[in-house]
């Protein structure tokens, strides 16, 4: 296996992971495995997502609307960070 190989079998590996954590409501640990995430591949939006979701079960909008909009950045039409973004700006 080559490098590029084992980055994408740990991101898939990290992600299902990540989504686990979503899945059983355990959102500390969803924080964690998606910062994980995020930390060894900066360009990926879907983490950003995934984190977003997780901040804000924790009740932590300030940065979940900051973790959508990093998600929006990377990329612009990504509707789940769109819809998620306009649903935090009502929320306190």
């Amino acid at each position: 296996m080559n490098k590029t190989e084992d980055q994408a079998r740990a991101k898939r590996v990290r992600t299902e992971q990540a989504i686990q954590y979503a899945m059983q409501s355990r959102w500390d640990d969803a924080i964690t495995a998606n910062r994980a995430i995020i930390a060894a591949f900066p360009d990926e939006p879907e983490g950003y997502n995934r984190l977003g979701k997780a901040l804000s079960e924790v009740g932590k909008i300030k940065e979940a609307r900051e973790a959508y909009q990093r998600a929006l950045e990377l990329e612009p039409t990504n509707t789940i960070a769109r819809k998620n973004l306009d649903r935090l700006a009502t929320a306190r």
